[in-house]
């Protein structure tokens, strides 16, 4: 029974400081975009069901939609970990309006392997990223850093697209669920200086 009680406990402090700051990340300037425990500081757009469970951010039933940050960000290094299955199609919007459909107005980054054109790790519909792949069922990371038209995409570490593009220059972030099973977490944003 102990050894049962001290695994829940371990398991307990593992998911808090996945969605947590380190005391260097907050003296840089990081923000967290997502608690680990609740939908705070964000908007739910469409039909998605987003939930949270185990730490993450949970979408995996209802249609297609989008959960929109409260805030809006120019200039910023973004980091979080997603998670679906092989195939699962979904994405991350960076400078997306509140109105209107958010990979118009601003950028969509792909999470899905399955498109010859622009798989994951590009922006979709600008351009494709380098070999991008997701690992299936396990956790990878996006860190993206957006400084005026200038975009670095790194996917798991690997640099992955790098790209001017200068069509929003403010926006919103936010995770896209298209009916496949999708979870985000340990999302930071550090806001960079003035252009």
């Amino acid at each position: 029974m102990k050894i049962f009680l001290c695994l829940l406990t371990l398991a307990g402090c593992t998911l808090a400081q996945l969605n947590q700051l380190t005391p260097v990340e907050k003296a840089e300037g990081w923000i967290l975009l997502f608690d680990g425990s609740s939908l705070k500081g964000w908007v739910e757009n469409g039909q998605a069901k987003w939930r949270v469970q185990d730490g993450a951010i949970l979408a995996e039933e209802g249609g297609n939609g989008w959960l929109r940050s409260e805030g809006s960000f120019s200039d910023f290094v973004l980091k979080c970990e997603f998670r679906t299955h092989e195939k699962g199609n979904s994405g991350i919007f960076l400078r997306a309006a509140k109105d209107g459909q958010p990979h118009v107005t601003g950028y969509e980054l792909q999470i899905w392997n399955y498109n010859e054109e622009f798989p994951t790790g590009s922006f979709v519909n600008h351009v494709a990223s380098k070999g991008g792949r997701l690992k299936g069922d396990e956790w990878n990371s996006y860190q993206v850093t957006a400084r005026g038209d200038q975009w670095v995409v790194k996917l798991n570490g690997e640099t992955v697209l790098e790209t001017r593009d200068g069509k929003a220059s403010q926006g919103h972030i936010g995770l896209q669920s298209n009916k496949d099973r999708i979870e985000f977490r340990s999302m930071k944003l550090k806001p960079l200086g003035l252009r």
